[in-house]
């Protein structure tokens, strides 16, 4: 098992700004995924309605879609109370990131737009066929509680 020490990554963005970079890749590693995943749902609403929703589900791994089926439903699970701090949050912060072969997971703490702070756990998955072969794609966000001295990050 690898560990990737603890960093902070607030607003930072990676220089993104083509939809092609908002894509699986293999140039990705699992942190970048994560980041380009919450930065998009940082700013769910640009440039269209819940376009940062749509990137979550582009980086979907295909288990994942198989579990939550179609887009409608990926969003509206998004949507709901456990999720919703990941939309237009203010803050984030992402913990150590932990490889084991092909599979990761990563701590991540965000600040949501109520100020509500949320934790949750990130798997992904290095995908091994198809299309995306090559590529980390998360294969479930799980939330999890912080307890009651987490206030801020």
């Amino acid at each position: 098992m690898i560990k990737i020490g603890l960093f902070v990554v607030c607003t930072m963005w990676f220089g993104l700004s083509q939809a092609d970079d908002l894509s699986p890749s293999p140039r990705f590693s699992p942190a970048e995924v994560v980041e380009v995943v919450l930065g998009a749902m940082a700013d769910n609403d640009q440039p269209t309605a819940d376009s940062g929703i749509a990137v979550a589900y582009r980086f979907a791994s295909p288990a994942n879609k198989a579990s939550l089926g179609p887009y409608w439903h990926f969003a509206a699970v998004v949507k709901q109370p456990a999720y919703a701090p990941l939309i237009n949050h203010s803050n984030r912060e992402l913990g150590t990131v932990s490889i084991d072969a092909n599979l990761a997971s990563i701590p991540v703490m965000v600040v949501g737009q109520s100020g509500e702070v949320a934790g949750y756990i990130w798997s992904l998955s290095k995908q091994n066929e198809g299309e995306f072969s090559g590529s980390w794609m998360t294969d479930s966000v799980i939330r999890v509680p912080l307890g009651s001295t987490i206030k801020s990050l």
